[in-house]
């Protein structure tokens, strides 16, 4: 068993580390709902939001974001539009998050320790819900056993409000995610139990949900029932964690009483966005992806990564989707949408999706508009 002393130094370079890598030292006050922001006190609504105030009223963006409103200091980061190159102090905050994850990991079989960065917002997923503010009943059940206790509901309470508070952004894009999809849900498919033989033993499926830059999000299992499929899209060398992980969770579930309700378990596509943007349904296909049926994309913090073309291109292949597709047929996002969209104001994400194809729903946004919080479908123009 991992000893104490071991687990309990991860728990103190995760606790020290965790609010400068995944929210700024300023973050969004908790909070109910996500709160429009607006522009900061003198920048004209709409308008461009100066990198400084921009900090200096919200806290900013993630580290590796641009400041809403203008690029990175220098070149702008690398070519293409990628995120600009980390500061000292951040790279020295990932290397102690690096130590931490080895510890949390010793005792798991080889190869199931991907990069911290990928697998730090499950872990803070699982902290959420055992501190009761998130609802994830699935993401403590994919952490490694003999260390994931952790973020148990017995040690959650000991974990620093002020760590909390910086981690609110996580539940902030959480909610607002799973809120269309549980609407996606209601409007397409049959209540609970209503149609237990949909998609079992070669029955049709009736909708689908296409998870870009999945990562380790969660919702493929919580969500998963008969007639509902999933799709993740993500690079190679995390899908076979992923589908590990999967695989220890459908284990559990089958051991459990009553046993699990048969459901097809998701399909996955190792793809780098920054390259397939513009074919990743032609790509899903062969994997049974079907244009007719009602589909919810969903992208979370991954738009960060893609270069501007590649951003351009994701949105124009989910405009061309949903305008055949049918109803309830959209995108759901909490990403950036630099250097198209900075602003906080709804009428310009309204003008610039309309420019894409796609019509703008539900908005809100944080940071001055560093991050946008969209729900869209097909249309010409918003309502």
């Amino acid at each position: 068993m991992v000893s104490a002393q071991r687990v309990l130094l991860a728990c103190a370079l995760l606790s020290s580390s965790a609010t400068a890598l995944l929210l700024p030292p300023a973050a969004a006050p908790r909070a109910g709902r996500v709160v429009l922001q607006g522009p900061p006190p003198g920048v004209a609504t709409g308008g461009p939001l100066p990198g400084a105030a921009a900090a200096a009223a919200t806290g900013g963006p993630p580290p590796g974001v641009a400041p809403a409103g203008g690029p990175p200091p220098g070149k702008g980061g690398p070519p293409g539009g990628g995120p600009p190159p980390r500061t000292p102090l951040q790279q020295a905050l990932d290397a102690a998050f690096e130590v931490g994850f080895q510890l949390l990991y010793a005792f798991e079989p080889d190869g199931m320790l991907d990069s911290s960065k990928n697998l730090r917002v499950l872990w803070v997923r699982a902290l959420l819900a055992s501190c009761g503010q998130l609802k994830d009943d699935v993401a403590y059940e994919l952490l490694p056993s003999a260390t994931r206790w952790v973020v148990g509901d017995a040690v959650a309470r000991l974990w620093p409000e002020s760590v909390l508070e910086k981690l609110q952004w996580i539940r902030q894009r959480t909610d607002f995610i799973d809120a269309e999809v549980d609407a996606f849900l209601a409007a397409c498919m049959p209540a609970d139990g209503a149609d237990d033989d949909a998609d079992a033993d070669g029955a049709p499926a009736r909708a689908q949900c296409v998870l870009l830059g999945s990562g380790y999000d969660t919702r493929a299992l919580r969500y998963a029932r008969p007639g509902l499929r999933f799709f993740e899209v993500d690079l190679p060398p995390v899908l076979p964690i992923k589908r590990a992980m999967a695989d220890g969770y459908y284990e559990g579930r089958a051991a459990a009483a009553p046993p699990p309700t048969t459901t097809t378990r998701p399909q996955a596509l190792a793809c780098d966005l920054n390259e397939g943007a513009g074919q990743v349904l032609a790509r899903l296909e062969p994997l049974g992806f079907r244009r007719d049926l009602p589909t919810l994309v969903v992208c979370e913090a991954v738009l960060f990564y893609l270069s501007p073309p590649a951003k351009s291109k994701l949105l124009a292949e989910c405009a061309e989707l949903f305008s055949a597709a049918p109803a309830p047929s959209s995108l759901v996002l909490t990403d950036n949408l630099a250097p198209f969209l900075r602003s906080p104001q709804r009428d310009d994400a309204a003008s610039f999706l309309d420019g894409v194809g796609l019509r703008l729903l539900r908005h809100d946004s944080l940071w001055g508009g560093a991050i946008q919080f969209v729900h869209a479908d097909a249309g010409g123009a918003e309502p």
